[in-house]
Parts: C-alpha cells; sequence; structure tokens
C-alpha cells in the first residue's frame, strides 16, 4: 500500500476501531471500512497480528518472572525499569506499563518507546521535545514526567507517571454523572490546557483517550507526543515533522487549520475541547467522517456546521447558553472561537452560576431574566418588603427624616465597604502579592483605599460589623506599606499610623465580645503586623515591638482554645510564633535575645502547624510553614551546633519539598526554600566544607537575582539579595583564612571572589539608602563592606584609594555605636571592622575590648560568638591570660562533639585563642 499520508491516518483509525471490538467482530469490521481495498486490509490485519504478538510476548514475560527466571536485559528494560506489559500504541510510541528494578525504591511507571523499525532523526527529535515539554509542566491534573534516558539499544525513552484511570467519557458514562457535575470535571481539564498553554505548549491532540480520570476523581492530561512548543527557536522541528507528512492530530478531534496545514495556536486546543465537550453533554461527535481521506476531513471539520444537539437521535436537549458555548468553542475560524481555555472555562462558569455567558450576544431582556433566577428569593422578599412599606407608609411619615438620614449613612458605608473589600482588599491584595511586578499595583491599591477608610470610621462607632472591617482593612493596608514580611512600599510611618488605627479600633472592640473568634484574630492579626514594622524598621525601640508580639500571641492563645477553630485560624496563631522566635534570636538589644525561648517559639509554632496537618493532612500552608519554623530552629543552633543545625534545615528542605509541584514554583515557597538553602550553605560553612558552601551560595543568589529582576521595587527581594552577597563574601574570606583551612593554594583567588561580592553588596546598600536613608540596617552593612573593601584591596595590593574607604566605613560604624550603644548588631559590626581592618595602623584595641565587653555584657555571657570576640580583642591588645579564659568560657558554652565529629567554626577558633600564650611566644 503506498504510504501517504491519507493512508496512514485511515489505516490507523481503522486498526484502533479493530482493537476496540471483540476478536470475532474484527474481520466483518475489517471488511466494511476497507470496501474491498485489500491492501488496506492487508496492513490493518498485519498491524492486529503484530499487536498480539507483542501482547503475547509481555504476557510470556510476566509469566517467566513469576516463575522466578531472569528476563533478557536488553530486551525489557529501559534504565533502572523493567518492563512488565503493553498498554498501548498510538503515533510514533508504545507505552509499556513498568516497575522500578534496581532496589533503591518501589515505583510503577508508563514507559514510552518510539515505536518504529525505521526511526529517523526526526522522530528522535520529537521524541527530545516531548520530554523537555513535559519536564517544564508540573501541574496536578498533567501527568508527569518521572526519568528518561537511553536504554541499552541505544534508543530514547520516557518514563512517565502511571494513570491508572478510564478515558474521561467513560467515567462520566460509568458514573452517570449529571451535566454540572460532568461541566465540573472538564473545567479541571480546562485548567490543565490552561496552564499547559502559560508554559507555551499547544497540546495539538486533546481527546478522551488522552484524559483519564483516576481514582479520586481528578483528570490526569496524557501524551505529550504531538504537543507544539510555541518557542520560536523550536517551530523548525514542528515543521519539518509536518513536512514528512506526519501529521500530529487525531482527525475525529482535530481543528479545521490542524487539517489545512495552517499554523496552530492556542485556539486550536479550545476547538479540540469543544469537540469533547460536545461528546461529554451530547454522547456523540459534533461532525461524522465516513471516511479518512482529506477531502473527506476538508468538508466535514472545515465546511459542514457542527450538528445541533437537539438535532442528534440521543433524545438529549442543552440549555441555549450551552448550546452557544459549544457553536462559540467550534467555530471555524479560529479568532471567532475562544483564544484560550481559560475563557471557554470562564463562560462555563458564568452558566454554571446563572449569569449571562459571552458566547451569546444577550439582550437586556435575557441579563434581565439571568438576574431574575439568581436572584428570586431576594426579589421576592424586596416586593415583600416594599408591600409592607406601602401597607405601612401613612403610619410612620413621621420618623421619615431620621430613618432617611440613617440610611443614608448606612447606605454610603455599605457602598464604601463594598467598594473597598470587593474590588480592592479582598480580591487584589492576595492576589498581587503572588504576582512578580507588583509594586506599582499595590500604590494604586492604597491610593484607592485611604480615600475611604477614614471616611468610613467617622461613622462606625457601635456598627460591629464596619468596625471589624476596618479593623482588617487598615491592618492590610499596614503590611503594604511597611511590612518587611510581605511585598511592600517601605513606608514604616505610614504603616504604622495604619496599624495603630486597626488596634484602637479593635481593642474595644475585643472588650465588648470577648468570645468572638472574628474580633481576637483581627486584634492580633493588628498587634502582630505592628510588632514586625516597628521590629524591623524602628531600630531604637525593639523592646517595644517584642512587647507588641507577645500581645500578640497571647491574644491568639485565646482565640486557639476556643472550641471549633479552624486551620486557616491555627495558621494565624503558628505566624505569630513565628515572628515572635524571629525577634527573641534574629536582632535584639539590651539583652532582649534568648535563643532558648526562640526556640521554643518556634517549636510552638510548629505544635499549631501540626494541629493544623491532624484537620486537614494536605495543607500546603501547614507544610509549607513546618519547613520555615525548622529551618529557623536550624539557623539559632548555627553558632552552637552547626552539625545539628545542618539536619534540621535538611528537614526543611524536605517539608518544603513535599508541597504538590504547582506550590513550588509559587513565589513564597521558591523564596523560602531558597532561604533554607543559604541556611545550609552557612552551616557546611561553619563546618569548615568552604567548596560545597560557595557553591551553594552562588545558586541562591541566582534564584534570589530572579525573583528581583521580576519586580525591582520589591525590597524583600533586594534584602535576600544583600543577605546573600554578604554571606558569600565571608565564605570565600574564610576560605582563604589559614587559621580554617589548610590548603591556601586559591587564597587570591577566593580574597578577590570575597572583594567582587562585597562591591556588589554595597552597590545594593547605596541603592535601598536612596529609598529610605534612615534604615539602620542598610547603614551598617554598607559601612561594614566598605571597610572590608579597603582591606582586602589593601591585602591584594590593588590600586585605589583603599585606605581611605577603609577609614570612612570605620567612621560611620564608630559614629553608629554612639547613637546606638546598646545595639548588639551594630556593636558587632563595628567591632569586627576594628580588629581586622587594613592596614593594621588603623584598628584600636583598646576600643575592641571595650565593645568586646559591652557586646558580652548585653548576651549576658551566654553567647559564644561574643566571648570569642571578646578572646580576639584581649589577644590584639596583648592580655593574654585574660584571652585564654574568655576563650575557654566560650568553649564551655558549646555541646560536646561525639567521637569523630567535624569541629565547627567557631569551636576551632576558641580553641585557638585558648592556646593563645603559644601564638604569643
Amino acid at each position: 500500500m503506498e504510504p501517504t499520508t491519507e493512508n496512514l491516518l485511515l489505516t490507523e483509525a481503522i486498526f484502533h476501531e479493530a482493537r476496540a471490538v471483540p476478536d470475532e467482530a474484527r474481520n466483518e469490521l475489517i471488511k466494511t471500512r476497507c470496501k474491498g481495498n485489500r491492501s488496506l486490509a492487508a496492513e490493518v490485519h498485519s498491524l492486529l497480528e503484530a499487536c498480539k504478538a507483542e501482547e503475547n510476548e509481555a504476557a510470556s514475560c510476566r509469566l517467566e518472572s513469576e516463575a522466578g527466571r531472569k528476563f533478557a536485559p536488553e530486551s525489557k528494560r529501559a534504565g533502572p525499569y523493567l518492563l512488565d506489559r503493553l498498554l498501548g500504541r498510538g503515533g510514533m510510541g508504545a507505552v509499556y506499563l513498568a516497575h522500578r528494578a534496581d532496589g533503591h525504591f518501589e515505583l510503577k511507571v508508563a514507559i514510552k518507546l518510539i515505536d518504529l523499525p525505521l526511526a529517523s532523526e526526526v522522530f528522535r527529535d520529537r521524541f527530545r521535545q516531548e520530554r523537555q515539554i513535559l519536564a517544564g509542566l508540573q501541574h496536578p491534573y498533567i501527568a508527569r514526567l518521572v526519568d528518561g534516558g537511553v536504554t541499552q539499544d541505544g534508543e530514547l525513552y520516557l518514563a512517565m507517571e502511571y494513570v491508572d484511570g478510564v478515558p474521561i467519557h467513560r467515567f462520566c458514562e460509568e458514573q452517570h454523572l449529571s451535566a454540572r457535575q460532568q461541566l465540573e470535571l472538564f473545567l479541571r481539564v480546562c485548567e490543565a490546557v490552561q496552564f499547559a498553554h502559560q508554559n507555551l505548549v499547544v497540546h495539538r491532540d486533546l481527546k478522551p483517550d488522552n484524559i483519564f480520570i483516576v481514582e479520586d476523581g481528578t483528570p490526569r492530561l496524557l501524551d505529550f507526543g504531538t504537543a507544539k512548543l510555541l518557542s520560536p527557536s523550536l517551530v523548525g522541528q514542528g515543521n519539518e515533522f509536518t513536512r514528512l507528512g506526519l501529521m500530529s492530530f487525531t482527525p475525529q478531534y482535530a481543528s479545521p487549520e490542524q487539517v489545512l496545514g495552517n499554523p496552530i495556536t492556542t485556539a486550536s486546543d479550545t476547538y479540540s475541547l469543544g469537540v469533547l465537550l460536545y461528546l461529554l453533554l451530547a454522547g456523540a461527535l459534533p461532525y461524522e467522517l465516513k471516511e479518512f481521506t482529506t477531502e473527506e476531513m476538508v468538508r466535514v471539520i472545515c465546511n459542514e456546521p457542527p450538528r445541533k444537539v437537539q438535532a442528534l437521535d440521543s433524545g438529549k436537549r442543552l440549555d441555549s447558553d450551552l448550546e452557544a458555548i459549544l457553536q462559540k468553542a467550534l467555530r471555524k475560524e479560529p479568532q471567532q472561537r475562544y483564544l484560550t481555555a481559560e475563557r471557554l472555562a470562564s463562560d462555563l462558569h458564568a452558566y454554571l452560576e446563572g449569569k449571562p455567558v459571552a458566547a451569546r450576544q444577550g439582550t437586556i431582556r435575557y441579563r434581565a431574566a439571568k438576574f431574575i433566577r439568581r436572584h428570586t428569593l431576594g426579589l421576592a422578599s424586596a416586593i415583600l418588603l416594599a408591600t409592607t412599606l406601602a401597607a405601612g407608609i401613612a403610619g410612620v411619615l413621621w420618623q421619615a427624616k431620621v430613618a432617611n438620614e440613617e440610611r443614608r449613612k448606612s447606605d454610603a458605608r455599605s457602598a464604601d465597604l463594598r467598594q473597598l473589600s470587593d474590588s480592592l482588599l479582598s480580591e487584589l491584595d492576595e492576589a498581587i502579592k503572588q504576582l512578580p511586578g507588583s509594586t506599582g499595583a499595590q500604590k494604586l491599591l492604597i491610593t484607592r483605599v485611604l480615600e475611604h477608610l477614614d471616611r468610613m470610621a467617622k461613622d462606625a462607632r457601635g456598627d460591629r460589623l464596619t468596625e471589624l472591617d476596618l479593623v482588617n482593612a487598615y491592618t492590610q493596608l499596614g503590611n503594604i506599606q511597611g511590612n518587611t514580611y510581605d511585598q511592600n512600599l517601605g513606608d514604616s510611618a505610614g504603616a504604622m499610623t495604619s496599624l495603630d488605627k486597626a488596634i484602637a479600633i479593635a481593642q474595644p472592640l475585643v472588650a465588648s465580645n470577648p468570645d468572638d473568634r472574628d474580633v481576637l484574630e483581627a486584634l492580633a492579626n493588628a498587634q502582630e503586623s505592628r510588632s514586625e514594622v516597628e521590629y524591623w524598621n524602628v531600630t531604637e525601640k525593639p523592646q517595644e515591638a517584642i512587647a507588641y508580639m507577645k500581645a500578640s500571641a497571647a491574644t491568639y492563645d485565646r482565640l486557639a482554645a476556643l472550641p471549633n477553630v479552624t486551620p486557616a485560624q491555627l495558621l494565624a496563631v503558628s505566624r505569630a510564633y513565628n515572628t515572635l522566635g524571629d525577634q527573641l534570636w534574629a536582632r535584639g538589644s539590651a539583652g532582649l535575645v534568648d535563643l532558648p525561648a526562640a526556640i521554643a517559639a518556634y517549636r510552638k509554632g510548629i505544635d499549631f502547624e501540626n494541629r493544623v496537618l491532624r484537620l486537614e493532612p494536605g495543607n500546603v500552608r501547614a507544610r509549607r510553614g513546618i519547613g520555615t519554623l525548622q529551618m529557623k530552629i536550624g539557623s539559632v543552633e548555627l553558632d552552637t551546633d552547626p552539625a545539628q543545625a545542618l539536619k534540621d534545615i535538611e528537614i526543611a528542605l524536605q517539608y518544603f519539598d513535599s508541597v504538590p509541584e504547582a506550590d513550588r514554583k509559587s513565589l513564597i515557597t521558591v523564596r523560602n526554600r531558597a532561604i533554607t538553602e543559604r541556611k545550609k550553605a552557612m552551616a557546611l560553612e561553619e563546618l569548615g566544607e568552604h567548596a560545597r558552601a560557595i557553591r551553594l551560595f552562588e545558586e541562591v543568589l541566582q534564584i534570589d537575582r530572579q525573583i528581583a529582576a521580576a519586580d525591582p521595587n520589591d525590597q524583600r527581594a533586594i534584602y535576600d539579595i544583600g543577605v546573600t552577597l554578604q554571606d558569600t563574601a565571608r565564605s570565600y574570606e574564610d576560605a582563604a583564612n589559614p587559621l580554617l583551612n589548610s590548603s591556601l593554594e586559591d587564597r587570591r583567588r577566593n580574597l578577590l571572589s570575597a572583594e567582587r561580592s562585597l562591591e556588589e553588596f554595597a552597590a545594593v546598600s547605596e541603592q535601598m539608602l536612596r529609598q529610605n536613608s534612615a534604615n539602620e540596617d542598610w547603614k551598617v552593612g554598607l559601612a561594614q563592606a566598605q571597610v572590608r573593601i579597603g582591606s582586602l584591596r589593601q591585602v591584594l595590593h590593588l590600586p585605589g584609594e583603599s585606605e581611605a574607604l577603609s577609614r570612612k566605613g570605620l567612621a560611620v560604624l564608630k559614629d553608629l555605636v554612639e547613637k546606638d550603644p546598646g545595639s548588639e548588631a551594630v556593636l558587632d559590626s563595628a567591632l569586627q571592622a576594628i580588629l581586622k581592618i587594613e592596614p593594621a595602623s588603623l584598628r584600636d584595641p583598646r576600643l575592641a575590648v571595650e565593645w568586646a565587653e559591652r557586646g558580652v555584657a548585653l548576651s549576658h555571657r551566654k553567647t559564644p560568638k561574643w566571648l570569642l570576640s571578646l578572646a580576639q580583642a584581649y589577644h590584639a591588645a596583648g592580655q593574654i591570660e585574660k584571652a585564654r579564659a574568655a576563650a575557654k568560657e566560650g568553649l564551655a558554652l558549646l555541646p560536646v562533639l561525639p567521637p569523630g565529629a567535624t569541629k565547627p567554626r567557631i569551636r576551632r577558633l576558641l580553641e585557638i585563642e585558648s592556646r593563645t600564650e603559644l601564638l604569643s611566644s
């Protein structure tokens, strides 16, 4: 038989039809469908015999396996997977059920192999493209790529998620789903297709056999072997594949542009979705193809209008809105149908909610009828109310003036609340926080909201619901203005003003409603946000910030003790303890640092997250929350027990990786995981694994830069870059330190890398200070960087005014210490600068001792890091005995190491200082 495209398509169609009927009926079906074409019939029979032989071989292999005999690995293996049986063939591939057989873990997969005896490189390119497409599509409704590689025969294979389910049309029939249930299931399919489109992938072969429904009733989109990437760099591959006559579609579900060979867009997939929806609702296809010739396909698919469901013999009838949606989805012209799966889904959602659908150019009468159906009860109540008012109006005329005035105020408040909550805070805030580039949208949000809130607050006294809405609105607004824990605009003063208003309204509200969960949560949330803004932006009053956070935790505890507390409220309680732990550990003043209390707060937060998981085992926020809290526990342990910290941080990464694939790509998960990877690098650095730590720091830095590039005004992303740059520079410096690294061949290279990282950090700091010149953290960071850059240039003999730069940074640090003598963070930065600055003539051992003694006193002699600094300061001042004593005191605070354990960085440095008399001699 001549191998034309028409013949190939017709052969494949008859082959699949014959496979679907019993053996005894196959000959008659082939005879009828081939219409006397002996070559065609012989080709179909040949394919059926080959398929049967393959199935028999697979069955024989299974029997041999059960009997304990070995497979021939060269024919039955694909990488670590052992093939069990054939699942199906189609297009260029065959799919086998397989299991992992290397003993590492148990896993069932579907293995796809090229199933052509003379496969050309074009087919292999196509196969590689399918692998590339699947690797980029991580969605709960798309069968995921598990693995891929090359068999021992040199053929490519893909290992995909094994989907044990049935085609979507069979599932709907077997489960007797109603039209509404079918539409709800179909909407999930649209979600998967839209996700593919957003990732520049057009499936091109959407049909029931490629959409399976698994046991829990969710769909899985399969077989991207015919998919097309919309990326211009890959268009050539698709053209070559088509040029050779290998058409990438199933005729019954193909769009007119596919049949005609015209350019393919996302509208082609929405056409196929329309055919699928027609099949589900009508039980038949919108067209009847009697032959699979090009002439027949062009005539039917490209020219004939789809049959209306009412015209079928099935007796089924559809609502006129559904009929209009089907007709729009099946328009011949791509630009006239739904351009995206999202638009098709939007119209179906509107239909399910009783709203007008875009597919109908509805009249006022049509829209009014829709409104009446949606609001029948409300309209009936309104009519009844109007009747009652009319009957009693004569007796209440004297109240008209007062009633009108109250109604005017109430209506104004209601309109404001509706505009605020419906179109601004409720719908926009949470959505734009997850989108890169959202800072501009947030500024617009603030401008609009501030016009409403203050006016509403004047008339809200005594109205519980309005006051509660105001508390929540002011709190959301304050977070957007200046809360470091959210994407924010850096307006800390404006944020505290908004949050003070929220608390002032909430406190009397709680006093009059002590067991009201919503009111308690609103107050606790406002107190928490107020604490966060003050703690991270107003450095002179950290104790007030911690007091606010403790008050928030106490309010949340009252909430958590009430019956029927919700998972969302438990998550809010955990969040408060998370923040309290941050404040007790991350930065304190005048003895406020309390590491055991910080760890206790984090563990209490984990307890609440676990309460959530007991209620909702699949709760993503709880899993992500435990990961964050576990990471912070590891961070607290870094200075004293980095080996244990590494273990806790690894646990945190496991929790982040346990969330669904789609959530792993969200901004919050990507950022939190990057921070955790940075903490892991810090633990490796403390354990002396400099090379591993540096590689990991550089990987994290790339992620930080990608997040910041999406929104250059996102101060949180810029802060992450600054922290990672500082840590990277410190790691390079430690790698060049002869006290910490016995291999110093690359010392100059490491010091140059440290200098480059610090230069970039200095540029970031200057940028941030231009936006917020009062931020003390960036001032300290920039000054310390200037000292380190100048000192490194001195050591490396680089050109430039290195000494002037060192002097400039040191002067700023001294000034900051004088302005805030109780800040441990400022004191530590200044002390490290004055101990290590180059040239050595700029060092001041006397002042170093004074600052170190102050830092040890502020930490109540409980922090090994401060005792190390004190020992180094005494050493620099020539007070050897005091240096040894301080070092031994620091060593006593460290946990006992198990035999053979790696000594962390701080222990090695303290041990060196404890033997300082040897060095001095």
